[in-house]
């Protein structure tokens, strides 16, 4: 089983034989005994915790021991998480340990650094001035406006694009992935960090004019929000809590846990600000759990939360999966009882439809069998009283867990393919007044449904083979005519046959008929591959008649979207230490898309999770409209 475990580890969800060509993101192995733990956990050089971890800890944490956590979820924890619990529930097992040991340790099997052993950030001089926001010339959500069009007003345009030039660089100290959309209002860019910070960065310099931390990583696009009597940034973390920020302070007005709701929830989907309601979608560790032979797999279901957003107060609730789990009478190898429906995870921000009062969002996989109705599936909502309208399920019987990896551990009987929708869905305002919304999802296929109809099919499309990272993984693009999608397509473990298609893909909005199809340039060397691909995977962004995208390689291309001409290209897995200050480097650029506004592009480059190349930059290009 270990070995099945490494395997699985190397080409799938934790990227530690190769990665990101720079010495601060590359894996040395030690010895023959050795180097399959340093191949398990993260890509440090530290022989030390590698031999701690080994002859200590990796028994327990490979299905040994009941409730220890499997080893497969330690890079989705916090380092600080960690060493809270070798000095707490662990502290009698790590009483040999001292407290450098206990840091390197949470250190070395998370991929993270613990917040104190963080280089400093280029913080912003006393005469920067005051944070300003503005209404308008921003990007102040994860899709741009309430129908998640990803299509952002800015001055960039074929015209002007080939005088576009990177202007500064800020590097998240120590990171091994740059994960949080940032957001753009007025002079200021607010972006969260793997290592517990929401960052405040002046947008003219890219200095910190002040940071916050917060208790789990945050993974997703901080919400900018007028209120009625305030403006506040509005967002989650990976431990489940959702915070109310003073935009010009970086302080926590309030903070809510959502443990209640699951005891694994976890907020990676952005939240949705509107109409003073906070709409947060909801998802878990329990895709990992399952991992664990021990775990009594799985009782989360998926959904959507409503909260005041002066109060935090619940407003109402709504789950994926109407039908509450219950015992199955099945039980997996280890003779642990199996639990169903399960699943059914929001990973995409919701999209706002005011004219229907709806509210719209896609599902993923089941967790355990039998797999649910709701599962991969576009769901509407009530938008004000909560409650399902009307269910599309593209496929049904799509039940998985990492537990399929694992022998022994509680993986349903369908194994898969686990082909969520990660995607938002898009709704369109098209011609004649018709109203069409679009979906993607990692089977490679796009879908357009009819929102006066309750979701009936228009037409579906596949334009990928499908696989873990997509097909569509995590967004797409429209011009309110034509529909922008990418495919990743990276083949990992020979699971889903056929020939990938990996690139950017224009469809006609009404009838899902081909336009044009760019296909990046594969530059990746052999011994990068798979974690060097040419596949895109990371949300589109549209502006004016530009289509941006970026890939796993590490390449950004800027494309004319009537033709999907190859207007500009810009290599990020590169080191950027002397523009940082401090240890920079890009990689993939993977699930959060170009962010534009005004004579900005942003885009964050390093992606150590998931099989892919780590980084930790975010990268401020700026178009030069007065040179020629």
């Amino acid at each position: 089983m270990r070995n099945f475990i490494l395997t699985l580890i190397m080409v799938f969800f934790f990227n530690d034989t190769v990665l990101a060509k720079a010495p601060n993101f590359a894996t040395t192995p030690l010895n023959e005994e050795s180097e399959e733990t340093l191949q398990l956990l993260s890509a440090t050089t530290d022989a030390e915790s590698a031999k701690i971890f080994s002859e200590n800890c990796s028994n327990c944490h490979s299905g040994g021991v009941p409730r220890a956590p499997h080893s497969t979820t330690f890079q989705v924890m916090s380092p600080e998480y960690i060493l809270s619990t070798l000095n707490g529930v662990m502290a009698s097992q790590a009483e040999g340990l001292t407290q450098d040991e206990k840091i390197k340790l949470a250190e070395y099997i998370t991929g993270g650094k613990v917040s104190q052993n963080l280089p400093e950030p280029n913080f912003c001089e006393k005469n920067t001035g005051t944070i300003k926001l503005k209404k308008e010339d921003g990007f102040f959500q994860w899709g741009y406006d309430k129908k998640n069009s990803r299509n952002a007003i800015s001055n960039l345009t074929s015209k002007n694009i080939k005088n576009i030039k990177l202007k500064w660089v800020f590097a998240y100290p120590l990171a091994s992935r740059a994960r949080s959309q940032p957001s753009i209002s007025g002079n200021a860019i607010f972006v969260g960090g793997q290592n517990l910070f929401l960052y405040a960065l002046d947008r003219e310099t890219g200095c910190v004019r002040w940071r916050t931390k917060v208790e789990g990583e945050i993974r997703s696009a901080p919400a900018i929000y007028f209120g009625k009597n305030d403006e506040s940034i509005l967002v989650g973390d990976y431990e489940g809590n959702l915070y109310k920020i003073n935009p010009y302070t970086g302080d926590i007005i309030w903070t809510k846990s959502l443990r209640h709701y699951h005891p694994r929830v976890i907020l990676t989907g952005s939240v949705r600000v509107y109409d003073n309601i906070i709409y947060i979608p909801l998802s878990s560790r329990e895709w990992a759990d399952g991992a664990d032979p021990e775990y009594e797999c799985c009782s989360f279901r998926g959904g959507l939360l409503a909260l005041n957003y002066e109060t935090g107060e619940r407003l109402w609730k709504t789950y994926s999966i109407p039908i509450p789990p219950k015992a199955t009478g099945k039980y997996n190898n280890m003779g642990v009882e199996i639990f169903a429906p399960s699943g059914a995870p929001v990973w995409n921000s919701p999209t706002i439809d005011d004219e229907r009062n709806l509210i719209y969002f896609g599902t993923g996989e089941s967790y355990s069998s039998p797999a649910a109705d709701t599962s991969d599936a576009i769901i509407a909502v009530n938008r004000e009283i909560g409650g399902i309208e009307w269910v599309f399920q593209a496929q049904s019987g799509d039940a998985w867990n990492m537990g399929c990896f694992v022998d022994g551990a509680g993986c349903p009987e369908e194994d898969g393919p686990d082909w969520d929708f990660g995607a938002s869905v898009i709704l369109a305002e098209m011609e004649n007044d018709k109203s069409i919304l679009f979906a993607g999802r990692k089977s490679g296929h796009v879908y357009a449904l009819d929102p006066d109809n309750e979701g009936k099919l228009i037409w579906v499309k596949r334009i990928g083979k499908g696989g873990f990272a997509g097909g569509v993984h995590w967004g797409m693009t429209t011009d309110n005519k034509n529909l922008f999608a990418a495919i990743a397509d990276t083949n990992f473990i020979n699971k889903f046959p056929g020939k990938p298609t990996p690139g950017i893909y224009s469809l006609d909005g009404l009838t899902g008929k081909l336009n044009w199809k760019f296909t990046p340039q594969d530059r990746c060397a052999t011994d990068e591959k798979p974690a060097c691909d040419i596949g895109i995977s990371a949300s589109l962004t549209a502006t004016n008649d530009l289509i941006v995208g970026g890939g796993f390689d590490g390449w950004l291309y800027v494309l004319n979207k009537d033709n999907g001409k190859l207007l500009w290209e810009y290599e990020t897995n590169v080191d950027f230490t002397e523009l940082a200050g401090i240890k920079a480097h890009g990689g993939s650029i993977e699930s959060d898309g170009a962010v534009i506004s005004g004579n900005n592009l942003l885009i964050n480059s390093g992606y150590l999770y998931g099989g892919r190349l780590g980084g930790n930059v975010l990268l401020n290009f700026v178009v030069d409209e007065d040179e020629k």
